[in-house]
């Protein structure tokens, strides 16, 4: 459903309940006003139901992305991948996709693995190598440029963010250099 039909709904919902309250009508559940938890219980099923509906017939949209880079990613690099497949005016933030890919591992529909903790940032030594590779392309290049290069190719940082800090750069040049990948640069 569009944000525009909701909008729609909402006016005529604030509308019949307005003209309900002219006739001296309350508007709502009377059980849910009494405190009946059957019937909460009812409302929050149906709710949930609702939810994982919506889910389910945008999941072709979000789902294979996220399947693909987690857990090895953070979910802002994935929210990021994700929303960048989606038309304009459709976003996704980092805790609503948390949220509905939970929802799909409670029901069964996802791998518990797409909830696990991103591994250590020790652990990808791929930023490593193509900083040491931009390195050993143009030696002249500084910290910042390195970065501003990085940025410009949209690799995250090792902590999931876009911007890449020298001292960032630095440290993957020293651990590259421990390693042997680099001469003295």
């Amino acid at each position: 459903m569009a944000e525009y039909e909701r909008s729609l709904i909402r006016e005529r919902t604030r509308a019949g309940l307005a003209a309900a309250k002219a006739r001296g009508r309350v508007g709502g559940n009377p059980k849910l006003k009494q405190g009946d938890t059957a019937t909460a219980q009812r409302l929050a099923d149906r709710q949930r139901q609702l939810y994982l509906l919506e889910l389910t017939r945008t999941a072709e949209e979000w789902l294979p992305t996220v399947r693909r880079l987690r857990p090895s990613r953070s979910w802002a690099a994935v929210t990021r991948a994700v929303n960048a497949k989606l038309p304009p005016g459709r976003h996704w933030t980092a805790e609503r996709l948390r949220r509905a890919v939970r929802a799909f591992v409670v029901q069964g529909l996802a791998d518990r693995a797409l909830l696990d903790k991103v591994p250590s940032v020790r652990g990808d030594d791929r930023l490593m190598v193509l900083v040491a590779g931009i390195a050993r392309a143009n030696p002249k290049l500084s910290l910042r440029a390195i970065g501003a290069q990085l940025e410009a190719m949209r690799e995250t940082t090792p902590r999931g963010g876009r911007t890449w800090a020298a001292a960032s750069v630095k440290s993957l040049l020293d651990r590259a250099r421990a390693h042997g990948l680099l001469g003295v640069v």
